[in-house]
């Protein structure tokens, strides 16, 4: 099992599936066919589909142990959920515990699950269904998320397509359980996770930054859920996917984000990154590149 370590903290992906469904210049509105051809040679196979120009996306949450606590970041689409628009996320029946498990945690033992924002590929495993009803997948954890995402999603109530249909069946039950936390801008987990505001793929979406120690003013990791989503953003920052609520405040972000991890060090986490999922950010010129970093599980 792959897994990376940062001071006393092990981090695993726990891997869901991949993603084959988004074309390359339709999740990426201000692609170019010049970028697209200069990139084609470290892209294609790892992270693009040359033959059909889609891009493969990793579908994974994160299993941090720290300080004795096992702690969930994001929980990808879930079993059994119907997503209207997104076919390929409708339905389906992964081993996804089976994996969970085979990295180190049952559902009963999860601590936290921190969401770093609501939308459908990010908070699916939070309930699954018994008896005909969704309950938390996670019996004993508390789940964290930034209270300006959940009442970005509670203005949403009703509204047509996937991520309103999985604030319903993967959030409001966890409020229900009373298993909910909604935080302010800034709110600390085992003195070392800082949950910050990380806005513009959605209103309240979360960075979620590691230190090596509590206190410590330099971070070391950062889990970025959709502030960027391929490496090829890295080249590009300005590039926002066809989902960003706010695509000029994502680029913002994410230009932010990697230059904190450029300047610091900092071990990327991002959501969607193909195998072996984690990443070194680099400077090159105005831009930056990713170094994909393999793990000592490996």
């Amino acid at each position: 099992m792959t897994f990376f370590q940062i001071g006393d903290a092990r981090i695993t992906p726990v891997v869901e599936m991949v993603d084959r469904s988004f074309d390359f210049f339709r999740f990426f509105p201000k692609a170019t066919r010049t970028a697209y051809d200069e990139n084609l040679d470290w892209m294609a196979p790892g992270h693009l589909d040359a033959q059909t120009g889609r891009l493969l996306l990793s579908m994974h949450s994160w299993l941090v142990e720290l300080n004795g606590k096992k702690i969930l970041i994001d929980g990808c689409v879930g079993n059994g959920k119907q997503r209207d628009g997104r076919p390929d996320w409708c339905n389906l029946d992964t081993p996804f515990l089976a994996q969970l498990e085979a990295a180190g945690a049952r559902p009963e033992d999860i601590d936290y699950v921190l969401c770093t924002h609501l939308h459908a590929d990010h908070i699916g495993w939070n309930t699954r269904k018994e008896n005909g009803r969704w309950v938390p997948t996670f019996p004993k954890a508390q789940y964290v998320f930034s209270r300006r995402e959940r009442d970005f999603w509670e203005s949403q109530r009703g509204a047509p397509g996937p991520h309103w249909q999985a604030y319903a069946d993967s959030v409001l039950p966890v409020v229900a359980a009373g298993q909910a936390l909604a935080v302010d801008d800034r709110h600390l987990i085992e003195g070392r996770l800082q949950l910050e505001p990380a806005p513009g793929h959605t209103p309240g979406h979360v960075a979620i930054w590691l230190t090596l120690a509590p206190g410590d003013a330099t971070p070391a990791g950062v889990f970025t859920g959709d502030i960027i989503h391929h490496p090829i953003q890295a080249r590009h920052p300005g590039w926002s996917c066809m989902g960003c609520r706010d695509p000029d405040q994502a680029a913002a972000t994410r230009q932010a984000l990697l230059e904190r991890c450029a300047d610091s060090g900092a071990l990327l986490f991002p959501g969607h990154f193909m195998a072996p999922h984690a990443a070194r950010i680099h400077r090159t010129g105005a831009a930056f590149t990713v170094e994909l970093v393999c793990a000592p599980g490996d």
